[in-house]
C-alpha cells in the first residue's frame, strides 16, 4: 500500500488519489525466441495486425494472426534505398509514405502496389540532398493525408529560403494535389474538414492573406475560419499524433493562444479547464471512447513532467485531472490508464509506474510487490557522486480493435559512481549495478512478469502486439565503400498469459 499525494501550480492544490493494493503478480510464459532475418527497414503501422519490411527493393508483411514467416506482397524499384516514414489505411488500401535517397517521396498502396509520387517540378533529384517528409497530417475522418516536404538540392529547390512544400492525397484515389509553392499550412478547423493556409505576403508590413481547402477533395474554398472568433486545430510540424487540440484566442490578447478543447476523428471536445496562464498539449492519446492528453504551461519543454487529464469522447463530460508530474503514459480499454511519475527516489530524479482505473478512480504501483535493489548503503546515500535512478519506459501494444490491448512497462534502475576513473579516490568506490524488469499489463490491470531485457543491452526497436507477441529490432551497421547503411536484425516471442482465476 502506498500514498500518492498529486498537485500542481496553477491546478489544485491537492488532490489525494485513492491508493490500493495492487493485483497479484503473475509470470508470464513464453514460447521459443525466433529470429526473424536482417532487413533494410522495418515499420509498424499501429492500428494493423502486420508488420512491414522491406529488403532491397521487394516489401514483405509480417503477419501477426497469420502464417509465422514474412511474405511478399510486391516489387518496385523505387523502394530500393527508401525509408517508410508512415502509414494510413482507408477501406481496402494502406497507403505507406516513403522517403528516398534516389527519388522525391512517394506514397504505395501495400495491397496494390499503386504510386502516387510527390512531384516537384525543376527540382535536381537527389542533387545534393534528397527531400524528406518533415511532417504530415492524417485526416481519416477525411480519407486524406496533407504531407509537407522539406530539404532537397539547394540550388534548384523551388521555394524562397528552402521552405517546406506541402501535398494533398486521397487515401480513397491515390489522387495527389501540389499547392502553390509560397504557402505554408497554419490551422485547421475544428474538426479538420477544411485546412487554411498563408500565401506569399502582398505588400510589406501586411498580414499573410489566407486560403482554405476543402480536406475531403482538396479544392479551394471560399471562406476559411476565422481564428480570431472560434477554437482552431493549429498546425505543427512536431505533431503527428492523431488527437490535436483546440486553441481559442481573447479579444484583450491578440494572437496569444489558448488551450480550449481537444479535436478526435471529426469530433470536437471543445472546454474549459479554468487554467491560470497558457497551457499547451505536450502529447494525446485516444482509445475505446476515451483521451488522455498531457498540458504544460507556457516556457516549459515538452519532456518535462506535467499534468495528465483525461475525458470520455462522450457526452458533455469535463476532463479530469488524474495527476501532474507525468512524463508518459500509455490509454488501456475502458478508460484505464498507466502513467509514470516522476520526482522519486533518494534524489528526486528517479520514476515511478502508475495503474490507474477510471471506473473507481484508484491506482496503485506496477512495482509493488516486486524485489527490488536494496536501499543503499549509509556510506553512499548522501554522495553527490553515486547516481542512483529508476527510469521507466512505456510500450504500447498496436495492432486491430482487439479490446484486449496491453503495455509493456519497462524499467531500469541504475547505480553507480560518477567519478572519473582516471584520479585516485580515497572513498571506497560505489560497484556499478543496473536492475531491469519488463512487466506486462493487461486492460483490466493483471500484471504479468516476464523475463525480458534482463540481462544484456535493451534492444533498440521493441514493438508489442495485443496477442503478447513482442518484435525485437537490433541495428546492424554495414559499410560499402564510403556508403554506412543501417539495417535491423529481428527477432520474436511471445509472452503467454495465464488467465484470470488459474
Amino acid at each position: 500500500m502506498f500514498v500518492l499525494t498529486i498537485s500542481g501550480p496553477s491546478l489544485a492544490q491537492s488532490l489525494p488519489a485513492v491508493a490500493v493494493s495492487a493485483p497479484a503478480l503473475r509470470n508470464g510464459q513464453f514460447t521459443e525466441h525466433r529470429d526473424l532475418g536482417l532487413w533494410d527497414d522495418v515499420f509498424v503501422c499501429c492500428d494493423q495486425d502486420a508488420v512491414l519490411l522491406r529488403r532491397e527493393s521487394d516489401l514483405f508483411a509480417l503477419s501477426i494472426s497469420g502464417s509465422a514467416n514474412p511474405s511478399k506482397l510486391f516489387t518496385a524499384l523505387a523502394l530500393a534505398e527508401a525509408q517508410m516514414v508512415t502509414c494510413a489505411a482507408s477501406g481496402e488500401r494502406l497507403w505507406i509514405f516513403l522517403q528516398s535517397s534516389r527519388s522525391v517521396p512517394f506514397a504505395l498502396d501495400a495491397q496494390s502496389g499503386k504510386m502516387a509520387k510527390f512531384e516537384i517540378a525543376g527540382l535536381k533529384v537527389p542533387g545534393n540532398q534528397s527531400p524528406g517528409i518533415q511532417s504530415h497530417v492524417i485526416i481519416r475522418h477525411a480519407d486524406a493525408v496533407i504531407v509537407m516536404i522539406a530539404g532537397g538540392d539547394r540550388e534548384t529547390w523551388p521555394g524562397r529560403g528552402n521552405r517546406p512544400l506541402y501535398f494533398w492525397l486521397s487515401l480513397k484515389s491515390g489522387k495527389v494535389v501540389a499547392f502553390p509553392i509560397g504557402w505554408d499550412l497554419e490551422y485547421f478547423s475544428p474538426d479538420q474538414q477544411v485546412a487554411v493556409f498563408e500565401k506569399p505576403q502582398r505588400r510589406e508590413f501586411e498580414r499573410r492573406p489566407l486560403q482554405a481547402v476543402d480536406v475531403r477533395t482538396g479544392d479551394f474554398v471560399t471562406d476559411a475560419p476565422d481564428r480570431q472568433h472560434m477554437n482552431v486545430v493549429p498546425f505543427n510540424w512536431t505533431d503527428t499524433q492523431s488527437v490535436k487540440p483546440l486553441y481559442g484566442r481573447h479579444a484583450e490578447t491578440g494572437d496569444r493562444n489558448y488551450f480550449a478543447g481537444i479535436s478526435v476523428n471529426g469530433s470536437v471536445l471543445p472546454f474549459d479547464l479554468g487554467l491560470n496562464g497558457v497551457h499547451y498539449m505536450s502529447i494525446a492519446k485516444a482509445k475505446d471512447g476515451f483521451a488522455g492528453f498531457r498540458l504544460r504551461r507556457e516556457g516549459a519543454l515538452g519532456v518535462e513532467p506535467s499534468s495528465f487529464w483525461q475525458t470520455a469522447l462522450s457526452g458533455d463530460q469535463k476532463p479530469e485531472l488524474a495527476a501532474t508530474g507525468v512524463t508518459d503514459f500509455v490509454m488501456l480499454g475502458g478508460g484505464n490508464c498507466i502513467f509514470t511519475s516522476a520526482g522519486h527516489g533518494r534524489t528526486g530524479l528517479s520514476s515511478e509506474p502508475f495503474f490507474r482505473i477510471h471506473k473507481d478512480k484508484t491506482l496503485w504501483n506496477v512495482l509493488e510487490g516486486v524485489d527490488r535493489l536494496p536501499e543503499l548503503d549509509k556510506e553512499f546515500a548522501d554522495k553527490v557522486y553515486v547516481e542512483d535512478r529508476m527510469s521507466v519506459r512505456l510500450i504500447e501494444g498496436f495492432g486491430g480493435d482487439s479490446r484486449n490491448w496491453l503495455a509493456l512497462c519497462l524499467l531500469t534502475h541504475f547505480r553507480g559512481d560518477m567519478r572519473s576513473g582516471g584520479f585516485p579516490v580515497q572513498e571506497k568506490p560505489l560497484k556499478p549495478t543496473t536492475w531491469r524488469r519488463a512487466v506486462l499489463l493487461t486492460t483490466d490491470g493483471q500484471r504479468y512478469m516476464t523475463d525480458l531485457f534482463r540481462d544484456g543491452n535493451v534492444p533498440d526497436c521493441i514493438w508489442l502486439h495485443n496477442s503478447g507477441r513482442v518484435i525485437i529490432g537490433n541495428y546492424i551497421w554495414k559499410t560499402s565503400g564510403s556508403i554506412r547503411e543501417r539495417m535491423v536484425q529481428l527477432s520474436e516471442t511471445t509472452v503467454r498469459l495465464q488467465p484470470k482465476g488459474e
